[in-house]
């Protein structure tokens, strides 16, 4: 059974304006009310409007017994809530209001699985370790998946074997991230403006130093397999192999 976060994301995409340098992903809010929004495509023509996707995010009380992903809902209903998030270089509630469409996402997960493996069949990417999507790392987890898996079929162990030691690599791992994400994951660092900031600073980190920031970050890349040692690590592994 899934479980429900108490969180409902509404996606949509329009095209719209470029902001900033038209390659910029900006995400603004709390734990109460949160946008995110970035391109994912660029102008057809010099000048041109660009493809953007955007993510509203709120607290509802639901009972969420499947994970339905696919309830179209009128934007209209949702911009009303950003109507005063101007920032100058987009207005968060006039472009969720210009778009034609969007989907309901309750936010859920289901808890970590003890095994995925059963003889020749295993699960992989979010069918093993479905999480939330605060890290925005859910492909790339199934990417390491794919790689580990890739890795005990080539070592001529069996079949079977193989998915052991597949799963003997990937489990842990993605079960703590699983947990993590459930705690906002780096997004956190959002709530901590909230509860730090008196309103009247102007600086970008004058509210969380910039190295309570950086020790976020570092140690979500640590869980998620993307800091640098780990990276490197497995560059060397592979050029050795």
């Amino acid at each position: 059974r899934p479980r429900y976060s108490g969180l409902v994301l509404w996606r949509g995409a329009v095209e719209a304006p470029p902001f900033l340098d038209g390659r910029t992903m900006f995400m603004a809010g709390h734990d109460l009310q949160k946008a995110v929004v970035y391109p994912i495509r660029g102008p057809l023509e010099p000048g041109g409007t660009v493809l953007t996707n955007w993510v509203a995010e709120r607290p509802v009380d639901l009972d969420v017994a499947t994970a339905d992903w696919n309830a179209a809902v009128d934007p209209g209903e949702i911009a009303p809530w950003f109507a005063d998030w101007d920032f100058g270089w987009i207005h968060v509630g006039e472009l969720l209001a210009s778009t034609e469409v969007a989907y309901e996402f309750p936010m859920v997960d289901r808890d970590p699985l003890d095994r995925w493996s059963d003889g020749r069949v295993t699960l992989l990417g979010d069918a093993a370790h479905p999480m939330r999507p605060n890290g925005s790392n859910g492909a790339s987890q199934a990417i390491l998946d794919g790689e580990a898996l890739a890795d005990a079929l080539s070592a001529d162990m069996g079949v079977p074997a193989a998915l052991e030691a597949y799963e003997a690599a990937r489990l842990e791992s993605t079960s703590r991230l699983v947990l993590a994400n459930r705690q906002a994951g780096p997004e956190r660092v959002m709530q901590w403006v909230e509860d730090r900031c008196d309103r009247t600073c102007r600086g970008q980190h004058t509210c969380v130093p910039t190295g309570d920031l950086e020790r976020e970050a570092n140690a979500y890349k640590q869980l998620a397999g993307f800091d640098l040692a780990t990276l490197q690590a497995l560059s060397r592994d592979q050029q050795d192999a």
